[in-house]
């Protein structure tokens, strides 16, 4: 290959990686912009009214909260199910390593279409034990019937996990622990398919009467709502950064160190 054709090519590669990386970033940039508008419209929906029993969508499955509006408040009326709860391991908060505590929240059968059914709710967090890393913290629930307040999300937390998990008897008590809990471990598990998307709590239960009151110590410290967006600016500025230093290294090699070097050798005497 003759060095004309060599620069030819350097030339086509480089504007080919320059091209791609400049695709590439303002791909992420359009990403970033479409979950920038996403998050505000899920910080909106923290200023409408609650939603209530009858509010809730009884059709789809668990998995289906991508249709519900997100982050919005609602308060519902219902009797916990205890016996039905599940710790989520692997869940930090406060850089404490700890379980987050799942239990079902059967509506209340007077209020609402979804009457008797049942919808997930991330109650909060609880510290691992120092000493013991399997023992399961004790959880206190009212028995009676409890007004809860909390916002919607899309579904329960999810953790990367290796291989599956054991499949639970319909008859099994818990607390479980977990390191996920799927609509199969559910559907399984109450003997019916929970209601779709998830409540994270926001505040302690309000029992219906005082005897019914239990001590509440789930620490609720939820990260706030995002989207994202950061990362994918991150991956922008990444991918730009790259097509300028693609420009920048072929200028250096192709123009002006050849001019350097010429005139270099021009100045030697001979």
């Amino acid at each position: 290959m003759t060095p004309g054709s060599r620069r030819v090519v350097v030339w086509l590669a480089a504007a080919v990686m320059t091209a791609l990386t400049m695709k590439l970033g303002f791909w992420q940039w359009r990403r970033a912009a479409e979950k920038e508008q996403a998050q505000v419209h899920m910080l909106a929906q923290q200023h409408q009214p609650p939603w209530g029993n009858a509010d809730w969508p009884c059709e789809g499955t668990s998995q289906a909260g991508g249709h519900l509006p997100l982050y919005r408040p609602v308060v519902l009326l219902g009797h916990w199910l205890p016996e039905k709860t599940v710790l989520l391991d692997n869940r930090p908060m406060d850089g404490q390593s700890g379980f987050l505590v799942v239990t079902p929240l059967q509506l209340d059968g007077a209020a609402g279409p979804c009457r008797g059914r049942v919808v997930l709710v991330e109650r909060g967090w609880v510290p691992r034990d120092a000493h013991d890393r399997l023992k399961l913290s004790a959880i206190d629930t009212p028995t009676g019937m409890v007004s809860l307040s909390g916002r919607v999300v899309e579904g329960l937390s999810r953790t990367y996990q290796l291989g599956s998990e054991p499949s639970v008897a319909s008859t099994s008590r818990g607390p479980l622990l977990r390191q996920n809990a799927d609509e199969a471990l559910w559907r399984a598990w109450l003997g019916q398919t929970p209601l779709p998307g998830a409540v994270q709590q926001l505040n302690p239960d309000v029992a219906a009467t005082s005897a019914d009151h239990a001590a509440d110590v789930l620490r609720r410290n939820w990260p706030e709502p995002s989207q994202g967006q950061a990362r994918n600016l991150g991956y922008a500025i990444q991918w730009f950064a790259l097509a300028a230093l693609t420009v920048g290294l072929t200028i250096w090699f192709q123009i002006i160190r050849p001019r350097r070097v010429h005139r270099a050798h021009d100045h030697v005497p001979s």
